[in-house]
């Protein structure tokens, strides 16, 4: 069964680069076949239209300061590694307090010049320029998990 629907798929794309200029000439339109693959996936991320207009509104909320948007789509604990060092942001207080020292301006800068679709994916999560920031979907919320200084 397998084998018999990648051969009718196979026939319908060779098929439809073959002909299909020519149905376009006599008045058949052809619809062409719409990405519908997650490049999120192996994240965790269920909804990739979502993910990118959160994406843009976090880059909005870093360029203006702010701090109550940012601090309210983070994960806590954050981990925050510097140096070969790490330490935990336990609460949202805590990353409203040392916002300033957590998102440095290289950090900000990532996020800023990166588009969202030339973002690096893996199962950890969505990779922001070098790894200065980490995102996923968690409980149906967008969060920023990490922060690489």
């Amino acid at each position: 069964m397998q084998k018999a629907r990648r051969a009718l798929l196979v026939m319908g794309i060779v098929s439809g680069l073959l002909y299909g200029p020519a149905w376009g000439k006599w008045g058949v339109f052809v619809v062409a076949a719409q990405e519908t693959a997650n490049r999120y996936e192996v994240a965790g991320i269920t909804n990739p239209q979502a993910f990118e207009a959160f994406y843009r509104k976090l880059q909005v909320w870093v360029a203006k300061g702010n701090k109550a948007a940012i601090a309210n789509h983070v994960q806590y604990p954050l981990r925050v590694n510097k140096d070969g060092q790490s330490r935990l942001i336990a609460t949202e207080k805590q990353f409203l307090a040392e916002h300033d020292q957590i998102m440095t301006e290289k950090v900000k800068q990532a996020l800023i010049q990166q588009d969202v679709k030339n973002t690096f994916v893996n199962y950890q999560g969505v990779m922001v320029g070098n790894g200065e920031l980490w995102l996923r979907e968690k409980e149906k919320k967008f969060v920023i998990v990490a922060v690489n200084q």
